[in-house]
């Protein structure tokens, strides 16, 4: 009971919830826009529900599920997803498992990672890599190098820290590796994984692999329960993710018709 009545509370009176109820209150009561109000009320509930939302995300996760990898590819490719510097881990939970991730296909298949990324005021992606691998240095059980000397044909870890956004991951990862037609596996959170592999092509790599991590939507589940009902952030975080990258689709469409 007190857990039922924890869920409900959290639901009503914490965002998103509290907004969606007090929109509902004025669209009942408004002599004016009162059409306009219900609407709202209704999108954010719906947005703010996992139906709803995880559906929406599904779309862009669910094809780089499982997805089967080659044996050895030319680079490895890590996409920056944030950091912050001065924490004991610097990277932030999706840039994380982004890293390690990438870090672990890097060395099974004995090619170098591309950490590519800025960051705030100097401190990019590939710096708060190799500080959160000190932090973890105790459970970490084979050194690793940090830089490449020779050509790039064997595990090591580059930096890209000039990019800002996507296609400059992949255009300027393109440049590192000055190769003809090579074979790339990226390595992104699986809702960003469509965009990114739209925007690796588009900016020369044509033979790119997806390794999708991060992933929001449970595919083993199927329906839901009447919790699923309630409202929740962590919904309308997942219709927030699904929204911005349809958005972000539309840039790439627009990216490949002014190329043309």
């Amino acid at each position: 009971m007190i857990y039922a009545v924890s869920k409900l509370f959290t639901a009503l009176f914490l965002p998103p919830g509290i907004f969606i109820l007090i929109l509902g209150i004025c669209a009942a009561f408004a002599k004016r826009y009162r059409g306009l109000l219900a609407a709202s009320t209704l999108l954010l509930y719906a947005l703010s529900i996992h139906p709803v939302a995880d559906r929406l995300l599904a779309h862009y996760e669910e094809p780089f599920r499982d997805t089967a990898l080659p044996v050895r590819a030319d680079a490895v490719v890590s996409l920056g997803g944030g950091n912050m510097r001065f924490n004991p881990i610097p990277l932030v939970d999706e840039a994380f498992k982004r890293h390690i991730y990438a870090l672990a296909l890097a060395k099974k298949m004995d090619a170098p990672l591309i950490v590519s990324g800025t960051g705030e005021r100097g401190y990019n992606e590939y710096l708060a890599l190799i500080d959160s691998l000190k932090s973890l240095e105790p459970i970490v059980s084979q050194q690793l190098r940090n830089s490449c000397e020779t050509e790039l044909s064997h595990f090591c870890i580059i930096p890209e820290t000039r990019s800002s956004d996507t296609y400059e991951n992949a255009k300027l990862s393109a440049e590192i590796l000055q190769k003809n037609d090579p074979a790339v596996v990226v390595v992104t959170s699986a809702y960003h994984m469509k965009r990114a592999l739209a925007l690796f092509r588009l900016a020369g790599i044509k033979r790119v692999y997806p390794a999708a991590v991060n992933f929001y939507i449970d595919s083993s589940k199927k329906g839901f329960e009447a919790k699923d009902l309630l409202p929740s952030v962590w919904a309308l975080l997942n219709s927030y993710r699904a929204i911005h990258e349809f958005f972000g689709m539309v840039k790439v469409k627009l990216r490949e018709l002014a190329k043309k």
